[in-house]
């Protein structure tokens, strides 16, 4: 199944954010959708059943949600939906996962400044965002230890993707690399 769907809801997990082999980023977190409503009996809004989504993100998308979502924040993801199956030895159930378009924050709860991304692949993380530790690692880096970026702190230009990730190291053809650019 894979159905276009937007969802308001709050990040569950800070973004977890890597270099995939092919060498473009890609990224997850959890996002909790609740259902609220007006009571008329109680006189009250009431909670209702929480959804909750993996979602995917790849590229520019995944390195400046790294560098802008936090647990807890709330944010409107469109993208597709993908529900599958999944076993593992004796246990079963269904993944529900949206492959993120687009993120934001929910402004009709709080305020958010908005930050250009630069970079020439564009996989550049929002200027300033990764140095002031918005997520990721604790160094502020959207990256884990092992695979931290050279990034221009002034521009927040991923300048490259450190020395594991060159086109060679990851084994990628011309057409891959083209594909990881663009």
């Amino acid at each position: 199944m894979s159905e276009h769907i937007t969802v308001r809801g709050f990040v569950a997990t800070d973004p977890q954010v890597r270099m995939a082999q092919a060498g473009f980023s890609v990224g997850n977190f959890r996002l909790a959708a609740t259902d609220r409503r007006f009571d008329r009996e109680a006189n009250a809004w009431v909670d209702g059943q929480t959804n909750w989504f993996t979602v995917n993100m790849f590229r520019a998308l995944a390195l400046n949600a790294g560098a802008s979502l936090a647990k807890g924040m709330p944010v409107i993801v469109t993208g597709r939906l993908k529900v599958r199956p999944w076993e593992a030895g004796d246990r079963s159930g269904t993944a529900v996962e949206i492959e993120a378009d687009s993120i934001g924050h929910d402004l009709s709860l709080g305020t958010a400044r908005f930050s250009r991304s630069s970079g020439r692949t564009g996989d550049g993380v929002a200027a300033g965002e990764a140095a002031a530790g918005a997520g990721g690692d604790a160094d502020g880096s959207p990256f884990g230890p092992d695979d931290e970026p050279h990034v221009d702190r002034s521009t927040g230009e991923v300048l490259d993707a450190g020395p594991d990730a060159s086109d060679e190291a990851a084994g990628l053809s011309e057409s891959e690399r083209e594909l990881a650019i663009a």
